[in-house]
């Protein structure tokens, strides 16, 4: 029996490779009627905050105040994140279902490690497949896969479509 790609996840950074890793998700979308999330992995802003500050924010302002921080940037993160992907896919699906499924797509915005959170998601998100881009630099075998994607391929327990930037 062949495989069914009824849910997919999506982990993007949104950058060219992530880019890149989108096309091949809105063809198996296209070709399975599978329904997509985007996750967004960040680092964790009150760590950012704090070192941008020079100070501990969660000591200074208590963890409700701290808690608060961070559910900012989530917001902010959250619209942004779904701004840039319903304009990169009307950029590149200007017509089509394509561009009205990513408009609609399920994003999740997390924070921490992004294998780790890519592949907790995975997990409990019941998902069929991973598709993610890869920066991929050297030529050593260590090198050749970013390590947020070598990573995530040790790990996983389902298949994993990693998809790099095509030779200029």
């Amino acid at each position: 029996m062949l495989p069914q790609y009824r849910k997919i996840l999506y982990a993007t950074d949104l950058s060219a490779t992530a880019r890149q890793a989108l096309r091949h998700v809105a063809a198996l979308e296209e070709c399975f009627d599978a329904a997509v999330t985007v996750l967004h992995v960040l680092p964790d802003p009150l760590e950012l905050f704090s070192e941008q500050a020079g100070m501990d924010l969660e000591q200074a302002f208590g963890e409700d105040g701290a808690h608060w921080i961070g559910q900012g940037e989530y917001v902010r993160a959250g619209k942004a994140m779904r701004q840039r992907l319903a304009a990169i896919a009307a950029e590149d699906f200007p017509t089509g279902p394509p561009a009205r499924h990513f408009a609609e797509a399920e994003v999740r915005i997390v924070c921490g490690d992004p294998a780790e959170q890519i592949i907790q998601e995975a997990r409990k998100g019941g998902y069929d497949l991973i598709v993610m881009g890869t920066h991929g630099h050297g030529r050593l075998f260590g090198m050749v896969l970013g390590s947020v994607a070598q990573q995530t391929i040790r790990e996983s327990r389902i298949p994993v479509l990693v998809v790099p930037l095509p030779d200029e």
